[in-house]
């Protein structure tokens, strides 16, 4: 579905500069970035119905899902003087919406589930349609078989016409996913993601770079390698898939694999996966980097014996602590415990408050926050494998959510918001370091990540539902 004619959509875009201030999950290419004001109300402002669409798992499972899911983040792109979000929706589309009301400007289907968030980049290269793309993961296609159909599940769609521009077949491997849940990263003009058949992709986002591929465009593909060891099969059987988004630290992307491990992957002639951190667990979330250049990974308590939590590490070193968070009372869906979602940090914005600070959320409902630079005295733990003891970080405050959660908590000045699987909340940090709730939304179920912009909340809900939400 196209809202406004093609010809008219590519003369205003060639017209108005394009300003990406949300460019991919998480703000930028270190993660750590979520808006630049807050509000302190979440009344409802607007809504925009973003549909439904089917799903299939393995082979029969059918199943319908409406609105956006985890990771599901809006983009935050501005065009002349007019806002624009990127949604991209379980209903297989991904949407041009203007922020002020709601207002769907262009819909393009990829043919299965976006469960993540697209990349913005600006090629610098071909028409006004061409220049500025959205790299966009999906699930396989639905009606594609998971072991002999293709699975195109990165696209590059126009941002100003919302055209297809090239797409990219996932080969099939030891994994049992050929999805795309990571948001790619751009290092210079190449673009690079971890797929969830285990390639670290390494590809062109630019129109011009492409081939034709049983009668469709595919990217320039300059190099793959897997992130999983043939020996990891032991313990993670098929379960290798790579979701998280990679972290850019100088020229190299810092990737936590399926496999439990983290990378660190070069992209250039010689580059492949280099440092190599065992920690164990399922490692969904994204890593933020922090003020002080380390890592902060969410871990989930499958595949370990240990427990799961947030673990701080130093690139290309070791780990600096580990917070292992409480067992939940009874298992959330399919988890055990630890984070589903990403550890945030508050020193991109503007606060009363140190910038030292972190927050996650766990599955057991626990919203947490820490000083990520600071120790609790004397205090260690055992870690996700029990093989080593590790440090224990200062814990400010920590609040119980009505249900568990898997999404991921945002962190914009002295406010944290937090949704959940009936709601959403919102906290003030205070000058004592407390969790202070300054507002709850009761209802809308909240997987997806929420972006923060100019004093409004912008959140995919489950329910099918975009909501704009402030004072």
């Amino acid at each position: 579905m196209k809202i406004l004619p093609l010809l008219l959509l590519t003369a205003l875009a060639a017209s108005a500069q394009v300003i990406p201030h949300i460019s991919t999950y998480l703000g930028d290419g270190q993660r750590n970035y979520y808006g630049n004001v807050a509000p302190s109300r979440l009344n409802v402002k607007w809504k925009t119905d973003l549909g439904s669409g089917k799903t299939e798992f393995g082979r029969g499972d059918i199943r319908t899902w409406k609105g956006a899911g985890w990771t599901g983040q809006p983009l935050v792109i501005q065009e002349g003087a007019e806002i624009y979000l990127i949604q991209g929706t379980l209903s297989h589309h991904v949407k041009k919406i203007r922020a002020r009301d709601g207002k769907v400007i262009w819909s393009t289907s990829v043919g299965d589930v976006i469960k993540g968030t697209p990349t913005f980049t600006d090629t610098k290269s071909g028409s006004a349609e061409e220049r500025h793309v959205l790299i966009v993961g999906s699930r396989r296609g639905f009606g594609q078989d998971v072991v002999n159909g293709t699975a195109h599940s990165l696209h590059g769609i126009s941002f100003a016409t919302g055209k297809k521009l090239w797409r990219h077949n996932s080969r099939r491997t030891a994994s049992n996913s050929r999805d795309c849940d990571a948001s790619a990263l751009m290092i210079g003009s190449k673009a690079c993601v971890p797929l969830e058949n285990g390639y670290f992709t390494v590809f062109s986002p630019r129109a011009k770079d492409t081939r034709l591929v049983n009668g469709f465009p595919a990217p320039k593909i300059y190099k793959q390698y897997l992130l999983y060891r043939e020996a990891d099969r032991k313990i993670y059987r098929s379960e290798l898939c790579c979701e998280s988004s990679p972290t850019l630290i100088g020229s190299k992307a810092y990737v936590a694999a399926g496999c439990g491990r983290l990378y660190a992957c070069g992209i250039g002639i010689f580059g492949g996966a280099g440092w190599g951190l065992d920690i164990g667990g399922d490692l969904n979330g994204t890593m933020p980097l922090t003020n002080d250049k380390h890592l902060l990974a969410g871990i989930e308590k499958e595949f370990i014996p240990g427990q799961g939590g947030v673990m701080k590490v130093k690139p290309g070193g070791g780990v600096k602590w580990f917070y292992p968070t409480p067992a939940p009372k009874k298992k959330f869906f399919n988890w055990d415990g630890g984070l589903v979602g990403s550890p945030t940090v508050n020193h991109r914005s503007t606060s009363n408050i140190s910038k030292d600070l972190a927050c996650f959320v766990d599955v057991g409902a626990r919203l947490t926050l820490i000083n990520h630079k600071k120790l609790q005295p004397g205090v260690t733990v055992p870690g996700p494998l029990l093989k080593k003891r590790f440090p224990v970080p200062l814990v400010l405050d920590q609040v119980t959510l009505p249900t568990g959660s898997i999404s991921t908590p945002l962190f914009v000045g002295n406010k944290i918001i937090v949704g959940y699987d009936t709601g959403m909340d919102l906290y003030e940090v205070t000058p004592a370091n407390k969790l202070k709730r300054l507002a709850r939304l009761k209802g809308p179920m909240f997987d997806a990540t929420p972006i923060v912009w100019n004093g409004l909340i912008y959140a995919g809900s489950k329910n099918g539902s975009l909501y704009c939400l402030g004072n």
